[in-house]
């Protein structure tokens, strides 16, 4: 507890060096605090939360938020939450207990990460987007605005999803048995408001247009367009309308810079 009693810091602890804590800050016991971190006011940080070096938590986040199982258990032990070094999460941002980002991992303000999502590194997750959880994502992946992750959702690396665009993994809701989300292999582009449903995989490289409904698999390098989505071309037959060149080569360019 500071001494005028604007922030608390439990005992147990890890505090490293050059940390910018600012007032109405909680922070629980176990938690892991590298050097060069800058918290702002209002944040929460419970239990067995690693946050590494040189990252920024915005005002008002929630870090290592316990499960449904806390109400409930009394011998509740809060699983670990990793955040990787020189991550930026913004304000009002929940992260669960129970998640791994990899290093240079970004928020938009208010964005939801339920339990047992894991991101790679240099992924960005949106202003208002949620992850449902039981999600594993690899590097190099951006989710913008908006955008719904369902539970048990796999995404390779490279790949981007636009505002409003959304996954889901139950057949026949609210039935809960056989829930499964869609599979994303490497470098797939999903379009604004696109819906994927479940059980789907979309090939290497295919690129969904905004507002289509993928109710099946798709080929690696195409093209989708429509409700239900249908190959509409190959990627690479996409000419850029600005400059003399196919149209997603310099998104190519962006994710591996």
């Amino acid at each position: 507890m500071s001494n005028d009693g604007s922030y608390y810091i439990s005992p147990k602890a890890q505090i490293a060096s050059n940390v910018k804590i600012a007032p109405y800050v909680f922070i629980a016991d176990g938690v892991v605090i590298e050097e060069n971190v800058s918290i702002e006011p209002g944040a929460i940080i419970y239990e067995n939360v690693y946050i590494g070096a040189n990252s920024f938590i915005g005002a008002q986040c929630i870090l290592g938020e316990r499960s449904a199982d806390y109400l409930k258990n009394d011998n509740y032990n809060n699983p670990i939450l990793n955040i990787g070094k020189g991550s930026v999460i913004r304000s009002g941002t929940i992260i669960y207990a129970d998640c791994a980002m990899g290093n240079n991992f970004k928020t938009g303000h208010r964005a939801v990460i339920r339990e047992q999502s894991i991101f790679g590194n240099n992924c960005t997750f949106g202003t208002l987007s949620q992850s449902d959880g039981h999600i594993i994502v690899g590097n190099n992946c951006r989710f913008h605005n908006n955008v719904f992750i369902a539970t048990y959702t796999t995404i390779e690396d490279d790949v981007h999803f636009y505002p409003m665009s959304c996954t889901v993994d139950s057949l026949h809701p609210p039935c809960q048995k056989g829930r499964e989300g869609p599979y994303f292999e490497k470098g797939v582009i999903v379009g604004a408001k696109a819906l994927i449903l479940p059980r789907v995989r979309i090939g290497t490289g295919c690129v969904i247009a905004g507002g289509s409904i993928v109710t099946g698999d798709t080929p690696p390098n195409s093209v989708l367009i429509g409700a239900p989505a249908r190959v509409s071309k190959k990627r690479e037959e996409v000419r850029c309308q600005i400059e003399d060149r196919p149209a997603y080569e310099a998104m190519l360019e962006t994710s591996k810079s």
